[in-house]
């Protein structure tokens, strides 16, 4: 008997491998929202029609179309800004405008008879009871425009109350002038904070989440600025004078003299006229980068530059075609705020919840058209 009797046949199948336990589920992605610009679809030539009509009957109404001439201008501008797909739309109606025009103007022509006769004892206190009354008369005026615009039939609201409005447009803006505006950044932050968190759409309700560093950032550029440009004109002016003094031109300066002085006059006064523009620039978009609805974000992407010279251009195109480029610069403004600006939605944009609507005057809100206010909602 040989040796490999005694072998044990060995399966020669291959061994199966132990199960492994399954495969944890992926992680999905990090929803991404869609990135809904704003569109603007009016045109110049368009509005003209609208305007050129509203400007005839104005004068021929001794102003009491100017209320039908507003709500014809805002509803054009707001039917032809959609996000989306879906316009804006601005529910005033002409006699809620009118009747908060006859008010304001009255206090207007009160304003005018008592300065021009001289009725001191009326006019100073009626300023000061104005003074007083503009933190009131702008959180009504919010109240109003919010109620009286709409987005897919739902309209917007404005809670914040007017202690609020108080705290953020008197109060505190009167401690810049012991800290020399050094405090301009901390009160425009708090002002807008004041702005959009007050605001409503549907269910949801507007959240500002911004940090105060960011604000001093183009405080201190436009600081820089003006002060570069002070110290221009200031070395200008005496290089200039040292020069004629040391040319034994006596004291009068010739032509070129002149004019050499007067240019870094007019380049700060240029200055003077920009940097406002820019820093207003600068806090418009972070009002809206800080800005939230919801889970929703937004986007503001204006340049400086740009704003500027869209300003400059359309005031020179007003003067020179006598006021008929006004239509013109307007619908060119409102196209480019649109192309720069963006809604960031994350779901589904129709699952707001509209609230109850109450009814506002619309007294307040005319008040400041009519004292040429700006409660800085925008550029």
């Amino acid at each position: 008997m040989s040796a490999e009797d005694f072998v044990v046949p060995v399966d020669s199948a291959p061994v199966e491998p132990p199960a492994q336990p399954p495969a944890l589920p992926t992680q999905p992605p990090p929803h991404e929202p869609r990135r809904l610009p704003v569109q603007f679809h009016g045109r110049a030539g368009e509005y003209f029609g609208i305007w050129i009509v509203n400007v005839v009957l104005t004068l021929l109404t001794l102003g009491i179309y100017s209320a039908w001439a507003k709500v014809r201008t805002e509803r054009y501008f707001y039917g032809n800004t959609r996000i989306d797909g879906s316009a804006f739309e601005y529910l005033a109606t002409p006699i809620q405008i009118l009747k908060g025009r006859l008010i304001a103007y009255a206090v207007v022509i009160a304003l005018g008879i008592t300065a021009h006769f001289g009725f001191l004892v009326v006019y100073f206190p009626l300023v000061i009871a104005i003074l007083l009354l503009l933190p009131w008369l702008l959180q009504r005026a919010l109240r109003f425009r919010a109620r009286y615009s709409a987005w897919r039939g739902l309209r917007f609201r404005f809670v914040n109350g007017v202690d609020d409005a108080y705290l953020n447009f008197m109060f505190r803006p009167l401690l810049m002038i012991p800290t020399m505006y050094m405090l301009l950044p901390w009160v425009r932050k708090h002002q807008q904070e004041y702005i959009v968190t007050g605001h409503r759409f549907g269910g949801l309700r507007f959240g500002f989440q911004g940090e105060l560093g960011p604000y001093y950032i183009p405080f201190a550029i436009t600081l820089g600025a003006g002060f570069a440009a002070y110290m221009v004109m200031m070395v200008a002016i005496f290089g200039i004078a040292f020069f004629m003094e040391g040319a034994g031109t006596g004291g009068e300066p010739s032509s070129e003299a002149l004019v050499a002085m007067f240019v870094p006059i007019i380049f700060v006064y240029l200055a003077l006229l920009v940097l406002p523009v820019f820093l207003r620039t600068r806090y418009t978009n972070l009002m809206w980068g800080n800005t939230r609805l919801g889970p929703h974000r937004f986007a503001c992407t204006l340049r400086a530059r740009d704003i500027i010279w869209i300003y400059l251009s359309n005031g020179l195109a007003i003067v020179f075609s006598l006021g008929l480029a006004v239509p013109w610069a307007m619908v060119r403004l409102a196209k480019y705020r649109a192309a720069h600006f963006e809604l960031l939605a994350l779901g589904d944009l129709d699952d707001f919840v509209a609230e109850a609507e109450r009814a506002e005057s619309a007294a307040s809100a005319e008040l400041v058209d009519a004292l040429d206010l700006d409660v800085g909602i925008g550029l």
